[in-house]
């Protein structure tokens, strides 16, 4: 049975088509598989809107944090798999027009994708290789909560 793991976090969502708001990077030795995302804000409400394209990419490059993704079964291992957080001083490697989702979100409202079993995106089994999360419109920045879930 697989193993579950969250990443949450909050950035600004400052505008960029090379540096992300998060990534989520594999290892040689699993194919983790994102399962559920969530992006939506706990600041004060207002009309603004930011569209995120969810790209691949084959490094790591230079995160401002690291997120630890923590096990939803206390009784699991450590996740291999690794997250880095705003704000990135050097982006990823973005392979390029490998875009797996676009999502549009406003302030207002909670977006979430949760995909039909079996179609989930799913990072091949190579050292760095992942997914970028680019906030690449964005009307007003702001505090941007989310939540990826995946699965080892």
């Amino acid at each position: 049975m697989a193993r579950n793991y969250p990443v949450n976090g909050n950035a600004t969502n400052t505008q960029s088509s090379t540096l992300p708001l998060v990534t989520l990077l594999s290892t040689a030795n699993i194919r983790p598989r994102i399962y559920d995302l969530m992006f939506g804000s706990g600041a004060g409400p207002a009309d603004n809107a930011a569209r995120y394209l969810v790209q691949r990419c084959t490094s790591t490059g230079t995160p401002g944090s690291s997120i630890t993704p923590q096990a939803l079964d206390p009784g699991e291992p450590v996740a291999l798999a690794t997250s880095g957080l705003a704000a990135f001083s050097v982006g990823p490697t973005l392979t390029a027009n490998a875009y797996l989702l676009q999502i549009p979100v406003n302030m207002r409202a909670t977006f979430r994708w949760a995909p039909k079993d079996g179609k989930e995106i799913v990072l091949p089994a190579a050292a760095s290789n992942g997914i970028a999360f680019l906030p690449v419109q964005v009307s007003s920045a702001w505090d941007q909560a989310f939540s990826i879930q995946f699965e080892e």
